[in-house]
């Protein structure tokens, strides 16, 4: 199995990520990142690990309080989730945060958003990868295999979905998640 990126802002996330998910939704983010990042591979995509693991970490968080944003789509709670993680830490340029934010707010879109950056179609590759099985011969079968030994399914479809409906609180949260940039008005 890939070794993780072993850096003070992985290892902090991962403890903040792991405490706010539940094992399905947590073993899903994992098997996001290490399929997007055997999918990179394979593509010979320059990307950085360390932000490929933040997003795939966080993206799923804005299902849980207290991350969630009433009335928005959960990734938009997500995305806001992992900025203000991120402020924290004064050597992240901020437009590399807005590109990590974007590439959450849009990976629930139906085909990948390279034009939002290389970190954007790569989680969008890992997620839906995971979720319906799109692009699963990119990656060898034995590599996925071990992934979902590491990171088990169990009743991840179950809780996803249940999560996904419970999130829907309004019409925007709903219209959100194909559709992120209307979101971003003055009162966004």
């Amino acid at each position: 199995m890939k070794n993780l990126p072993d850096t003070p802002i992985i290892k902090e996330a991962f403890n903040i990520v792991k405490a706010a998910l539940s094992d399905s939704i947590f073993n899903h983010s994992m098997r996001t990142y290490l399929y997007a990042n055997e999918f990179a591979i394979n593509r010979k995509s320059v990307y950085s690990e360390e932000e490929l693991l933040l997003v795939a970490l966080f993206h799923d968080i804005g299902f849980y309080a207290p991350y969630q944003i009433k009335g928005k789509p959960f990734q938009i709670g997500s995305s806001n989730s992992l900025k203000e993680y991120l402020l924290t830490y004064k050597q992240i340029k901020p437009e590399r945060i807005n590109a990590m934010m974007e590439a959450i707010d849009y990976h629930f879109q139906f085909k990948p958003r390279w034009d939002k950056g290389e970190i954007a179609g790569l989680l969008q590759v890992g997620a839906h990868l995971d979720v319906i099985g799109t692009k699963v011969k990119s990656i060898e079968k034995d590599k996925r295999y071990q992934i979902l030994k590491e990171y088990p399914k169990n009743y991840f479809f179950f809780e996803f979905n249940s999560c996904l409906i419970k999130s829907f609180t309004n019409f925007d949260s709903v219209r959100g998640l194909v559709n992120p940039c209307l979101l971003y008005t003055s009162d966004a």
